[in-house]
């Protein structure tokens, strides 16, 4: 068995993003979201990187501040999961789960309406 989850994100606005996310990086958090999965949230780009509401409320696993471009992350400090569009420090220790496939559509996350609506789903 693998211990990659592959995700795709669909933004209302027809933007598509694929990533992958990696079990041994924090299984109980990547289990929830699959588990959980479709799960639809609400996106918001701040200080560059796109926030996606989650609802799974789980806590800090081998946790960083030290993000880079592309990475996905959750952050237990607003239930959140967070794309990062560039290599940055976070205000508040996140737990780093995988990355984004397609690398080009990450500046297109700059286009995205905040409030939109965003389904993250399995890849099949």
């Amino acid at each position: 068995m693998s211990s990659e989850v592959l995700i795709k994100l669909d933004f209302e606005d027809g933007l598509k993003l694929r990533g992958k996310l990696d079990r041994v990086l924090a299984p109980s958090i990547v289990e929830e979201i699959k588990v959980r999965c479709p799960i639809e949230g609400r996106a918001t780009l701040l200080r560059g990187e796109m926030k996606i509401t989650l609802g799974i409320k789980k806590g800090v696993q081998k946790a960083t501040k030290e993000v880079r471009r592309g990475q996905i992350a959750y952050m237990p400090l607003g239930d959140l999961l967070c794309i990062y569009l560039k290599d940055m420090q976070t205000y508040s220790p996140v737990n780093i789960l995988g990355s984004v496939l397609t690398d080009e559509t990450l500046e297109r996350l700059n286009d995205v309406r905040r409030g939109s609506k965003v389904t993250i789903a399995l890849v099949e």
